[in-house]
């Protein structure tokens, strides 16, 4: 094993440990906000998400989306 094999097996273990399942999870991958802030910023999340998909479509958008149907059209 090279030096560099044992560095990073050393660093495992230091994250592993009884009752954590990370093992294997460099220590910078595993999550460091506490559950309740998470369940809390997805909601928000979420609220926003809906709120965004409840907007009209612009028409930029829609007058794009009508000419690639236009043209699927053609193709076939």
């Amino acid at each position: 094993m090279t030096m560099g094999e044992e560095a990073n097996k050393a660093s495992e273990e230091a994250v592993a440990g009884p009752g954590r399942p990370e093992a294997g999870i460099a220590a910078e991958h595993i999550p460091a906000l506490d559950p309740k802030i998470q369940d809390q910023l997805g909601r928000v999340f979420r609220s926003f998400c809906d709120d965004l998909v409840q907007q009209p479509m612009p028409d930029k958008l829609l007058v794009l989306l009508a000419r690639l149907e236009a043209k699927q059209r053609e193709k076939k």
